[in-house]
């Protein structure tokens, strides 16, 4: 199986200090405690698609990974860039390396300043012109005083090999626009509960009859009488949804009205032919997945990966998940290496297992995976 990574290290980033995740396979499962740092290592890789994207770091991460919390909205992207630098430093800075085909090092240094605007100016900043507003007060009024506010500045730096590749300047009202940015590989962050927003990524699917056909047989773990999935256009939104038709039922039924495992599912499934030839991230991987239907489901995820050389990281809480993963596909167990990671004296610290080893451990010792 294809490693497309095959070390990551992870000096400064949110709470993560001086991480190394050496001797990557194609099959990475990352465990450890709450607030271990387990879905920052996600968030980490899922910069490759863009190591000096404003809207990679404000959006693409912080934002999917509270897809279930809607009072997270509130934040700004401004903040959200603000919250990913460690709090402690006085010079704060993000610091990953990793290695492809050759090592790469990257450098996001951030410095902090305060400047007083015009309303005028702070309207431009948010997309809005305030000209004529202004115009119009002064044609009746000769005494108008444009108010005027402290705003706060981050410069940001990013270094690639410690080489200057590009500085960005964004105040709390700046509007953060996709660019063009360095980009590496191809990454798709699945978060615990982007299935309930009912975002999947059918249209690869629907294109690749075979792997339609494999994804409605694992389906059937959860609706044994499914028989079909089609796209269809709402009539009053016109907007593209997904209808899935079986036996059960005289009519298609709408995905949204389907349970989460079914949902989940296929989200899942549907993200491993996206992730071709890149990678794929799960976080939180068992989330609304039945016990029952484990097994079929990432037996046929995993398989998937190696054919269509993706490769596959996945954190998880849940012992019984894990022990799942590394015994589902037997012929792939050289593949799946297990990383717990621990908070020690402000460093974050890592044991990383085999699948053998870490079924041995489990087994005869009863040593605990996550």
């Amino acid at each position: 199986m294809n490693t497309h990574i095959k070390s990551f290290n992870i000096y400064d980033f949110r709470g993560i200090k001086n991480l190394k995740l050496n001797d990557l396979k194609g099959i990475n499962i990352i465990t450890g405690d709450n607030n271990s740092g387990k879905t920052s290592v996600l968030e980490v890789i899922n910069y490759l698609s863009g190591v000096d994207s404003l809207s990679n770091l404000a959006y693409s991460t912080t934002r999917g990974v509270n897809d279930y919390n809607q009072a997270n909205t509130r934040f700004l992207p401004y903040e959200r860039i603000q919250y990913l630098f460690p709090i402690d430093q006085k010079s704060p800075v993000i610091h990953y390396c990793f290695e492809m085909n050759k090592k790469i090092d990257v450098k996001i240094e951030k410095k902090k300043a305060y400047d007083i605007l015009p309303q005028s100016e702070i309207r431009k900043l948010q997309g809005y012109t305030f000209d004529k507003i202004k115009e119009q007060i002064t044609k009746y009024d000769d005494s108008f005083i444009e108010n005027t506010e402290e705003i706060e500045i981050s410069y940001l730096k990013f270094l690639l090999d410690d080489k200057l590749l590009k500085e960005e300047k964004i105040t709390q009202y700046s509007r953060i626009k996709r660019a063009e940015s360095k980009f590496y590989i191809n990454t798709v962050y699945v978060t615990p509960f982007k299935h309930t927003t009912n975002e999947v990524y059918l249209t690869e699917v629907l294109n690749n009859p075979k792997y339609y056909q494999e994804m409605i047989e694992v389906l059937k773990e959860f609706d044994d009488n499914i028989m079909s999935i089609n796209a269809d256009t709402h009539n009053l939104t016109n907007k593209k949804r997904y209808m899935i038709l079986s036996k059960n039922h005289n009519q298609a039924i709408p995905l949204e009205l389907y349970g989460d495992g079914m949902k989940k599912a296929i989200l899942l499934m549907s993200a491993v032919i996206t992730a071709q030839n890149g990678i794929l991230l799960l976080d939180e991987f068992e989330t609304a997945i039945h016990t029952s239907a484990m097994i079929k489901v990432f037996s046929w995820i995993l398989r998937a990966c190696k054919k269509l050389n993706v490769q596959i990281f996945l954190t998880s809480h849940s012992e019984e998940a894990i022990n799942k993963l590394l015994i589902c596909c037997p012929e792939l167990q050289n593949d799946i290496q297990l990383y717990t990671l621990y908070k020690r004296e402000n460093q974050t610290k890592v044991r990383t297992l085999t699948c053998k080893e870490a079924i041995e451990l489990h087994d005869d010792l009863g040593l605990e995976l996550r």
